[in-house]
C-alpha cells in the first residue's frame, strides 16, 4: 500500500546532499549552466534549525510546498487504489512537517525538510513504464523530495527501491519542476 510521510533530519556529511555539494564545489564553471544555476549547486544545502524556529515563531512545526509534478504522481496513485487520504493529501499545496524529535538539537545545525512517497509498481502504471520495472508487488519503491529554500520551482529529489528487503539506490538529483 503506497504511503506519504513528511521528514526532517540533521544534515550530516553522509546525507546524499551533502555529497553532491562536495562534488558541486570541485565542478568548473560552465557556460552551459546559468549562473544562477552554478551559484544553487555550490550554495549549503538545507536549513538553519534556529531560522525556521524563528519563522514558526518558536514552534517546532513547519511546512514545506508540494510540487505540481509530485501532487500528480500522488493523484494518480490514489485514484487507482481508492486512497482517499493520499488523495487528500494530493489536493493539499503545502503539508505540515513536525520538528518535534529536534527539540534537544543545536539551533545552529543545517536541516532538510522533505517528503517521501513509498509505491510498489502495480500501484503506479505510469511510475511503473517510466522505471521500466515489472508490476511486482515485492518491490517497493521510495521518492523523496526536498524543495530548495527560497525557490519556487527547484527542488532535490532521488528514487530508490527496495526488493524483498534489500535497498538498492537510485542515483539523487537536483531537478526543476
Amino acid at each position: 500500500m503506497a504511503t506519504f510521510r513528511t521528514y526532517a533530519e540533521i544534515l550530516g556529511l553522509d546525507h546524499p546532499m551533502m555529497k553532491i555539494r562536495k562534488a558541486a564545489t570541485t565542478w568548473r564553471p560552465s557556460r552551459y549552466r546559468p549562473a544562477e544555476i552554478e551559484q544553487a549547486m555550490r550554495a549549503e544545502p538545507g536549513v538553519v534549525l534556529a531560522d525556521v524556529l524563528q519563522r514558526t515563531g518558536g514552534a517546532y512545526e513547519t511546512t514545506t510546498r508540494l510540487m505540481p509534478k509530485f501532487r500528480e504522481d500522488i493523484r494518480e496513485i490514489a485514484e487507482l487504489t481508492s486512497d482517499d487520504e493520499l488523495l487528500s493529501i494530493a489536493e493539499l499545496p503545502e503539508v505540515p512537517v513536525s520538528l518535534e524529535h529536534l527539540r534537544h538539537a543545536d539551533p545552529h545545525i543545517r536541516i532538510v525538510v522533505g517528503y517521501r512517497l513509498d509505491v510498489t509498481p502495480a500501484e503506479s502504471p505510469r511510475l511503473r513504464r517510466r522505471l521500466a520495472l515489472p508490476p511486482d508487488p515485492r518491490i517497493t519503491l521510495h521518492f523523496d523530495e526536498v524543495v530548495l529554500p527560497g525557490t519556487s520551482d527547484r527542488f532535490w529529489g532521488a528514487m530508490r527501491f527496495d526488493t524483498t528487503g534489500h535497498a538498492r539506490s537510485g542515483s539523487p538529483a537536483d531537478s526543476a519542476a
